[in-house]
C-alpha cells in the first residue's frame, strides 16, 4: 500500500462523493417534481400550438412553476439539512461517537477490558506515528462492531461496541483496530464523515416523515390523521432520497473494506486475528447490527454491516462486502462454518504476547542505520509488524508515572513543558521562572522533575509520550488551551537559537491541538509541481544540513545530497547561511509544503532523510527529527526499528 498514492486517491474520492451527491439531488428534484404533478392533478394542461394559435387539451408533464417549486423546496431542505449536520460534525470523530451513543473511555480506566483496548490503540498509534485517538465504547450495543471517524489524525476517534470488548481476544481486537487505523491513515475516515454530513440532507425528508408518523400515532388530537398523511407523503418522497443515499454509502465504502482488511494483515502479520473477529461476527447474535437509529446514516463507517437490510436490495445497498467474501480473501480454504462464540478471558493478552519480537526502546539511542531510516520512510502511513512489536515494547517500557501523567490534563501539560525546556542550566532557570509566572509554582516544579527524568529517554520515547499526551490535551478548556500554547511558544523562543527537534515537537503538538480546537480540516491543495516550492525545499534541507554540529564542509555535503535527491541542484543555488535558517523561515516552508500534492511531500521526506544521513554519524535525535517534520506535513512516519 502506497500512502501517498492513497492520499491522492482520497482527494479524488472526495470529488466523486460530491458529484454523486449532486446527481442524487437532481434525481430527488425530478422525483419530487413528478410526484407534485400527480398530486396537484396538473398532468393534463392546456398547450397552445404555435402553428394554429388555438389552445388544445393535451397530456404534458411540463410545468415550470411546479419545477421551480420542486427545485427550491428540495434543495432548501437538503441544503439546510446537510449544512446543519456538517456543522454538528465540526468536532470531527468525537461528534460522530457521541451521536451514536458513545461513552469516552477514561485513559486511566481500571477495567481490564478497557485497559486492554486502550493499550492496543496506543500501541497502534505509536507504531503508525500519529497522535493517539480518543476511544469510545457503545455500551448499549451487544453485537461485534467498531468504527473510526475524524477529519484528520488530529481529531480522529476509535469506537467499539460493548460486544467487541466482551467477545474478542487480544489478537482479534488488534486486527479490528488495525483495520480502523487503516481507514484513518488512508483518509477514508475523512470521506466517511463528509458523507454523513451530506447524506443527512438527503435522508432528512424521510426522517421528518417518520417523526410525524410516530408523533401522530402517539397523539390523541383530532388532526392526527392529517399529520400522519403528511408524514406518509414526506416518507414516500424521502424514500427516494434514502435510495440514492444508500447507493452513495455503498459506493464510498464497499471496496475500501477489502483494502483495510489487507492493510490490517500487513500491520500485524496475523491473519488469524482479523479472520477470527470476522468469523465471530457471523457466529453471534445479533451479529454486528446496532440498535441506535443513528446507525442508519453512519452505517458506512463501521467495521461490518451495522443495519439489517431487505433481502431484495441487500446486494445493491450493501456498504460492506459479505462476511464470507472477506474471510475467503484472507483464508481461501475456509469451510464456510461460523463458530459458536463463548466469552473469552478478558485478561487474555494483557501483556506482550510471548512470540512477539522483543525490541528494547534504548536501541534507538544507538546509531541508527540507513536501512532502518529508509524502511521507515518507505512505510509512511503503513507500519509493519516490526514497528508494531517495537511500539508495544516501547509502550510497555515507559514508566508508569509518565503514562499516568500523559493521561492527566494538568500533568500532561507539565510533561510537555519538561520535554521542551533548555539543557543549559542558566537558560533553564529563566524558563522555569517563566513557566511559574504563566502557570503556578507546582507546575514549574513538576516541569523540572519531568525534564530531569527525560534526560535518559530516547527521542522515540519522547515522541511516543507526546502522541499519548495529545489525546489528553484535547480536553483542555479553551482558556487553559490558550495559556498552554503561550507557555509552549515562550519555551520555544526563549533563547533565540534554533533547536529544530524541540521546535518541530512543539509545532506538532500545537498543530494537532489547533485542528482539534478550531475544527480545521486538512490543508487545501495548492502546489502540484516542484518549481514553486524550490525556495521552501532549500530552507528545509539547508536547516537540516546545519543541525547536529556539522562543520561547514559537512553541511554543504549534506545539503548537496538532499538537492540531488530532489533533482534541483541547478535551481537551488548555494547553501543558506546559518542566519537564514531561522524558525520563522522553517515555519513558512513547512506551511507551504503542507499544501503540496502527496507526491511532492514524499519526495521531500526522502530528500530530508538523505540530508540527515549524509555523514557517517547519525543520532537518534536527527532521525526522529524526520518523523517530526513528517507529522507537520501529514506524513506519519513509523518508528525507526533497528534491523535484526
Amino acid at each position: 500500500m502506497d500512502f501517498f498514492e492513497e492520499q491522492a486517491l482520497a482527494r479524488r474520492r472526495t470529488v466523486r462523493l460530491v458529484l454523486l451527491f449532486a446527481v442524487a439531488v437532481v434525481g430527488i428534484v425530478v422525483a419530487v417534481y413528478f410526484l407534485a404533478m400527480v398530486f396537484y392533478g396538473t398532468a393534463a394542461t392546456d398547450v397552445v400550438y404555435p402553428h394554429d394559435g388555438v389552445g388544445s387539451r393535451a397530456s404534458s408533464f411540463w410545468n415550470p412553476s411546479v419545477l421551480l417549486f420542486a427545485l427550491g423546496s428540495t434543495t432548501t431542505v437538503i441544503g439546510l439539512g446537510s449544512l446543519y449536520k456538517t456543522a454538528q460534525l465540526r468536532d470531527g470523530g468525537r461528534a460522530v461517537a457521541l451521536s451514536l451513543g458513545g461513552r469516552k473511555v477514561d485513559p486511566d480506566s481500571a477495567k481490564l477490558e478497557e485497559r486492554r483496548l486502550l493499550n492496543v490503540v496506543e500501541e497502534m498509534a505509536i507504531a503508525s506515528g500519529v497522535p493517539v485517538p480518543e476511544v469510545y465504547v457503545l455500551d448499549r450495543e451487544s453485537g461485534i462492531n467498531a468504527f473510526a471517524a475524524g477529519n484528520t489524525t488530529s481529531d480522529a476517534v476509535i469506537g467499539v461496541t460493548h460486544g467487541t470488548l466482551q467477545r474478542l481476544r487480544r489478537d482479534e481486537l488488534q486486527g479490528v483496530i488495525a483495520h480502523e487505523f487503516s481507514h484513518i491513515l488512508n483518509g477514508d475516515s475523512r470521506i466517511n464523515i463528509r458523507a454523513i454530513g451530506l447524506l443527512h440532507g438527503i435522508f432528512l425528508l424521510a426522517l421528518i416523515g417518520r417523526f410525524l408518523i410516530h408523533g401522530s400515532m402517539r397523539s390523541r388530537r383530532k388532526n392526527g390523521g392529517g399529520v400522519a398523511l403528511l408524514g406518509l407523503g414526506l416518507l414516500a418522497i424521502g424514500s427516494i432520497g434514502v435510495f440514492f443515499g444508500r447507493m452513495i454509502q455503498s459506493s464510498v465504502s464497499r471496496q475500501r473494506e477489502f483494502l483495510a482488511d489487507a492493510s490490517a494483515v500487513q500491520f500485524t502479520r496475523d491473519t488469524d486475528g482479523l479472520v477470527g473477529a470476522l468469523k465471530k461476527i457471523g457466529g453471534v447474535a445479533p451479529r454486528s447490527f446496532l440498535s441506535t437509529p443513528q446507525a442508519d446514516q453512519a452505517s458506512h463507517i463501521f467495521f461490518s454491516d451495522a443495519i439489517r437490510r431487505m433481502r431484495l436490495f441487500a446486494g445493491l445497498f450493501r456498504t460492506h462486502p459479505p462476511l464470507g467474501e472477506r474471510i475467503r480473501k484472507l483464508e481461501p480454504m475456509w469451510d464456510g462454518e461460523f463458530p459458536e462464540v463463548a466469552l473469552p478471558d478478558i485478561a487474555d493478552g494483557m501483556s506482550t504476547p510471548p512470540d512477539a519480537p522483543d525490541y528494547e526502546p534504548s536501541a534507538l539511542a544507538e546509531v541508527p542505520t540507513e536501512k532502518s531510516v529508509t524502511q521507515a520512510i518507505a512505510h509512511i502511513g503503513s507500519p509493519r509488524p516490526a514497528q508494531i512489536a517495537f511500539a508495544r515494547s516501547l509502550h510497555g517500557a515507559l514508566p508508569e508515572f509518565w503514562i499516568h501523567a500523559a493521561h492527566q490534563v494538568p500533568m500532561a501539560q507539565a510533561m510537555v513543558f519538561g520535554l521542551l525546556i533548555a539543557q543549559d542550566e542558566v537558560l533553564r532557570g529563566t524558563e522555569l521562572i517563566r513557566v511559574a509566572e504563566l502557570t503556578d509554582g507546582p507546575t514549574a516544579d513538576l516541569t523540572l522533575r519531568f525534564h530531569s527524568e527525560a534526560g535518559d529517554r530516547s527521542s522515540a520515547e519522547k515522541i511516543a509520550l507526546v502522541d499519548v499526551a495529545i489525546a489528553t490535551l484535547r480536553n483542555l478548556p479553551v482558556d487553559e488551551y490558550e495559556r498552554f500554547v503561550a507557555v509552549v511558544d515562550a519555551l520555544t523562543q526563549s533563547d533565540g537559537r534554533i533547536d529544530l527537534f524541540e521546535y518541530t515537537l512543539s509545532r506538532m503538538i500545537q498543530r494537532h491541538l489547533r485542528r482539534s480546537f478550531d475544527g480545521a480540516g486538512p490543508t487545501p491543495l495548492q502546489f502540484r509541481s516542484l518549481p514553486a516550492l524550490v525556495p521552501d525545499a532549500r530552507v528545509l534541507i539547508a536547516t537540516l544540513a546545519r543541525v547536529g554540529g556539522r562543520t561547514e564542509e559537512q553541511a554543504q555535503r549534506a545539503f548537496r545530497r538532499g538537492l540531488r535527491t530532489l533533482h534541483i541542484m541547478e535551481s537551488a543555488g548555494a547553501i543558506l547561511a546559518s542566519g537564514e535558517c531561522t524558525l520563522a523561515a522553517v515555519d513558512r516552508a513547512l506551511e507551504r509544503y503542507d499544501a503540496a500534492a502527496p507526491a511532492l511531500k514524499r519526495d521531500l521526506m526522502v530528500a530530508c532523510a538523505a540530508t540527515v544521513m549524509a555523514d557517517d554519524h547519525v543520532t537518534d535525535r536527527e532521525v526522529e527529527l524526520i518523523r517530526a517534520i513528517g507529522d507537520a506535513l501529514d506524513c506519519p512516519v513509523p518508528p525507526f526499528v533497528p534491523s535484526k
